[in-house]
């Protein structure tokens, strides 16, 4: 049997009706030497019936359904176990992706071998699948994972981080780190592309080649204290990041520890202040209601 140059590891949960017109973007990619393993965390709603359903048509499907569920880094974890190229693409179900999105993933890791993954700018859309907002950065097609780290990671004093849950990645890449650490949850790939950068370069492509569909079209599968297990989850996994970057440098590693601690106290208390306003909306609200 051949190895396809590309896997493409789709990562779902619960749901059945958005996944058919994500999968069949994926299925009319340009760049057509790929399996594409779908990797179900259990889901209990149609997830199998209509993944199976492709999988009958089109023999470059494997679908695999997880015995329970596992979470994120868990489920996309079995899903690169279960693949077999050297190209490994994450999607997330619900995301729309452009034809030509695998094939010049592919072109920039082919250019740029020294480069671990690939990323890119991506565009939100309203229920109508119109483009609302584009995100992009500012980084050049290669750059070392040194300078995102240094400039771009650990100078954002919200946590955020310029790449997303989607990329492709070399194997060997995630061999050489270890794969998506389930101590940080649903938040693992943020940890993920850090250990990466620490080690190899970073690739980039400036174009929108990711679509991402607004909450109402695609509603999160989690919520209630979430978010604010994320908040902690990140914080974690960016101090560790940031002592692990500067091991050797005691007096910068001593800057960042303060830089660090500066960061989380404004960003919990900016945290704080966007509860409180959603807090007093709600009271207003009610209040309007009443009267």
């Amino acid at each position: 049997m051949k190895i396809p140059k590309v896997s493409v590891v789709l990562t779902t949960y619960n749901r059945a009706p958005l996944l058919a017109p994500t999968i069949q973007s994926i299925l009319a990619q340009t760049f057509q030497d790929f399996e594409l393993v779908i990797s179900d965390d259990a889901s209990p709603d149609e997830t199998e019936r209509v993944c199976r359903d492709f999988e009958k048509r089109d023999p470059r499907v494997r679908y695999r359904r997880g015995v329970k569920n596992v979470g994120m880094p868990g489920n996309l974890n079995a899903g690169i176990e279960a693949s077999c190229a050297e190209y490994i693409a994450n999607l997330h179900d619900g995301d729309l992706y452009e034809p030509m999105l695998l094939e010049k993933w592919a072109a920039a890791l082919d250019a740029f071998p020294r480069a671990a993954f690939v990323f890119n700018a991506y565009r939100a859309i309203d229920v109508n699948g119109q483009t609302v907002r584009v995100y992009n950065e500012l980084a050049g097609p290669c750059m070392a994972g040194s300078v995102l780290l240094e400039d771009v990671f650990f100078r954002r004093w919200g946590f955020g981080s310029p790449v997303w849950g989607t990329v492709m990645g070399r194997r060997s890449a995630y061999l050489a780190v270890g794969l998506f650490d389930p101590r940080f949850g649903f938040v693992s790939d943020v940890d993920m592309w850090m250990r990466l950068a620490e080690r190899f370069d970073v690739a980039y492509i400036p174009e929108p080649l990711i679509a991402l569909p607004s909450r109402e079209a695609v509603p999160r599968i989690w919520g209630g204290g979430a978010e604010r297990l994320a908040q902690v989850y990140t914080e974690r996994m960016f101090w560790e990041a940031r002592m692990r970057h500067y091991h050797d440098r005691p007096i910068r590693r001593l800057g960042e520890a303060i830089r660090h601690c500066s960061f989380v106290a404004a960003s919990r208390t900016w945290q704080l202040a966007c509860e409180v306003k959603a807090h007093l909306r709600v009271l207003r609200r009610a209040e309007s209601t009443c009267l």
